[in-house]
């Protein structure tokens, strides 16, 4: 059905796309037609009348021409949009696909998940009070009774048969689970992320044309309380995969007058698989609800996946007495991840620091004999996280001398870590300066201080500012800075933009005065429009000194209304990084437009005169039409958007705005020109006053335009306000904050690892380390790992 429909759309669009053809067609002929008679127009001679036709002919050719001219570029960016709004919802799944696959192997890449080898990681299944009864799983995904003749084939005669380690998750969650619903337990440094990677990356292979894509959504950016789970999956979508926040297919766009994101469409027809990744980082206090809202938004029959630590999961299952109504993942079965097995451990930290036998190896012979034993360093080093920051820490890379790394027997100091928390710690606080030591081929901009003091204000702000969230997102970096400070930076960024214009606009005056009468007129005329307010003040020819404290004056008092112009451009202000601007060609814009531009230019004609009425009444037209009509647009569905791609494409947009400002200031004003040309002619003015007006039009209209679209820009993009709040930042915070944030941003996640990328953000690689770095304490106890078999009962204690 939805190959029918997305066929049929097809027809349609064809349809339309032979429209705009032809149209364009029409138009490039009106543009010939409108340049012939503009050439034609100014090639008359004479004096009176045909020089009034000749300047009037001139004018309305050319603005008819670049108008139809724009037309024809407006068809044809139509035409190559028409694949990307054409798509059904079964090709997006496709291209959707490949995004999220190329997406996951870059970042397991980078965070060296396959590196020397894929850690082994076991798991049983989960205790018998944190999931359902296995009976009701199975009748709810059959309806029928939990028999053997019901049971699939391929499905696990009961919970024992979920027991497995490494590749066998994508087996577990396809074809032993019933109803493809799975809850991921673990404690902390578990592997729990690291697995839902490699579910994702087991399941696109074998995923069928057309079929439901699986995602993986970090619910610490999720707040319960705002927002219902199915909002929240649509907008983490649209964020990561901007494309996605278009509008889907009519088929799929809702009922009349309804319109539907791509990314609400997907999830209601099915067609994504939510791969739910840390639900103990969730407010404790919401927990309960939020899994509730789970069950609501995807009922069983609906197949996910839900990772958690163990002890957060079962206070939300089962509640203190009277703190509230036990809950469950309705319709899961459930495994929970094991300690790595101490000689897997072993043989993975040997391989990594070159192979059995060699010096580096050597190094951790007396850690290793511990391992097997109920000692501190043997309690630690038992998860892929700590396992990680250890070889991290104290195996050299290719290149180094082991000699100059700290000796790993140190972790077997009692004395100093009397706790395996003591030894977690002990890696978290070595991480850092391990990760940013000299790499060979990887020279360090930043040294482990100047990381370590970034990195803390970086974990501080979202702790602080984003209320404990994970995801670092850089055009959020402006809610470190105070919302008054923020709307006075964007006011003197304008009010300087203006005063920085007017003083350009007397250097183009000055050099006027130098290249001749003619040529110096005119750009006297065009540079006048910065300077009005001076020129009203009264430009009495004083003393120099007269002069440039007028100009002083002048630029001060542009600040206050550069704050004013940037706080009613902030009527609208968004907020989100922007692919491209966007207009709206709706009527309510169009005629507020003109009604603002009629009552400025009544005003100003009933004061002061009928040519400052006509020209201030466009501008201010102008303004009105840009602050309700000029807006962005997101990104299209083509790939992976990350950071740095999104930075680049809000920074392309912003720098867009600004010079689609000056130009459509510039066309207004050579409009406004030839209106003023065509009113003087009837007073029979002479050519030279023509040419005149027209120009001073020009220059009302080209440095209006270039401050509108300046102010547009602070406020439709992010980049500006994430430049402005950078600068800031690295000036208050001197040595703190880094002058290129996103170079550092970069660096840490390809090359360090000390941060993940999720989408367009980063986090940090684990929420330990985030908190840590944010509170600067001591790394508060965490939970031992799910110990292995003969330790099961041991606690975490100090040797005596």
């Amino acid at each position: 059905m939805l190959m029918r429909t997305g066929d049929a759309r097809g027809d349609g669009g064809n349809s339309r796309r032979g429209q705009r053809r032809a149209w364009a067609l029409v138009a490039g002929a009106v543009a010939a037609v409108g340049l012939i008679f503009a050439k034609s127009a100014h090639g008359l001679g004479g004096a009176g009348a045909e020089h009034l036709l000749g300047v009037g002919g001139t004018a309305v050719g050319l603005v008819v021409g670049v108008a139809s001219l724009w037309m024809s570029w407006l068809g044809y960016r139509a035409d190559r949009r028409e694949h990307a709004d054409s798509l059904g919802l079964t090709a997006m799944t496709d291209e959707l696909a490949l995004a999220v696959r190329t997406q996951w192997q870059a970042e397991a890449r980078i965070r060296r998940l396959d590196e020397p080898y894929a850690l082994a990681v076991p798991w049983r299944p989960a205790r018998a009070d944190m999931v359902e009864p296995w009976d009701i799983l199975v009748r709810t995904s059959t309806g029928a009774p939990a028999d053997r003749a019901a049971l699939s084939p391929a499905w696990a005669g009961g919970p024992e048969g979920l027991a497995g380690s490494d590749a066998e998750i994508v087996e577990v969650f396809t074809a032993r689970v019933p109803g493809r619903r799975l809850l991921i337990l673990g404690e902390p440094g578990a592997g729990k992320t690291m697995m839902l990677v490699r579910l994702l990356l087991g399941l696109l292979p074998s995923r069928e044309p057309g079929s439901p894509v699986p995602v993986i959504f970090p619910l610490a950016s999720w707040d319960p309380d705002r927002l219902e789970l199915d909002a929240w999956l649509a907008e983490r979508l649209a964020t990561d995969y901007p494309g996605l926040a278009a509008p889907a297919p009519a088929p799929a766009s809702g009922g009349p007058g309804q319109v539907t994101s791509r990314a609400r469409a997907l999830l209601d027809q099915r067609l994504i698989i939510p791969l739910l990744d840390g639900f103990d980082e969730l407010p404790p206090h919401t927990r309960a609800v939020a899994l509730d809202a789970v069950n609501r938004a995807l009922p069983p029959g609906t197949p996910l996946v839900l990772t958690s630590r163990t002890a957060e999961y079962r206070t939300a299952v089962d509640p203190a007495a009277g703190a509230g109504v036990p809950v469950r993942l309705t319709g899961a079965a459930g495994i929970e991840l094991h300690a790595v097995d101490p000689e897997e451990a072993a043989a993975y930290l040997r391989r990594d620091a070159g192979g059995e036998g060699t010096p580096s190896a050597e190094r951790w012979r007396p850690v290793l004999s511990l391992l097997p034993t109920d000692t501190p360093v043997g309690r630690a080093l038992c998860t892929p996280l700590t396992l990680f920051l250890a070889r991290t820490i104290y195996n050299p890379r290719p290149g180094e001398r082991p000699a100059a790394f700290p000796d790993p027997a140190e972790l077997c100091d009692t004395t100093r870590f009397p706790t395996a928390a003591a030894v977690r710690a002990q890696l978290f606080d070595g991480f850092i300066p391990a990760a940013y030591r000299p790499l060979p081929g990887h020279p360090v901009r930043w040294t482990s201080r100047q990381a370590q003091q970034t990195l803390t204000f970086l974990a501080r702000h979202l702790e602080d500012d984003l209320h404990g969230g994970a995801d670092l997102a850089w055009w959020q970096l402006r809610l470190a800075v105070p919302d008054a400070t923020r709307r006075l930076l964007a006011g003197a960024a304008v009010g300087a933009a203006m005063s920085l214009l007017m003083l350009l606009s007397f250097g183009l005056f000055i050099l006027g005065l130098f290249v001749g009468d003619r040529l110096g007129s005119l750009l006297a005329m065009f540079s006048w429009a910065p300077q009005l307010p001076f020129v009203l003040w009264g430009w009495d020819g004083g003393p120099q000194w007269s002069l440039i404290w007028k100009y002083a004056a002048l630029c001060a008092a542009y600040l206050p209304a550069g704050w004013l112009l940037s706080h009613v451009f902030r009527l609208r202000e968004r907020n989100t990084p922007a692919a491209r601007g966007r207009w709206s060609w709706n009527r309510r814009s169009l005629l507020l437009a003109l009604g603002t531009a009629v009552l400025v230019g009544t005003v100003l004609d009933f004061l002061l005169d009928r040519v400052a009425g006509i020209g201030w009444g466009a501008v201010a037209g102008l303004v009105c039409w840009l602050i309700t009509a000029w807006s962005a647009a997101p990104a299209d569905l083509a790939s992976v958007t990350s950071p740095q791609e999104l930075l680049q494409q809000d920074r392309k947009a912003f720098w867009t705005f600004v010079r689609t400002g000056a130009l459509l200031g510039l066309l207004a004003g050579l409009l406004l020109g030839a209106l003023l040309g065509v009113l003087l002619g009837y007073l029979n003015a002479d050519l030279r006053t023509l040419i005149g007006n027209t120009v001073f039009g020009c220059g009302i209209g080209f440095w209006s335009g270039l401050v509108l679209g300046l102010a547009a820009a602070l406020h439709r993009t992010a980049w500006g306000d994430f430049t402005l709040s950078r600068l800031y930042l690295a000036a208050r915070h001197r040595g703190v904050l880094p002058r290129h944030l996103m170079a550092f941003l970069t660096d840490a996640h390809q090359v360090r690892g000390v941060l993940r990328q999720v989408g367009p953000v980063h986090q940090f690689r684990h929420i330990d380390l985030q908190r840590r770095l944010a509170r600067h304490t001591e790394a508060p106890p965490l939970p031992a790992p799910a110990p292995a078999t003969h330790r099961d009962d041991a606690e975490e204690r100090p040797l005596t």
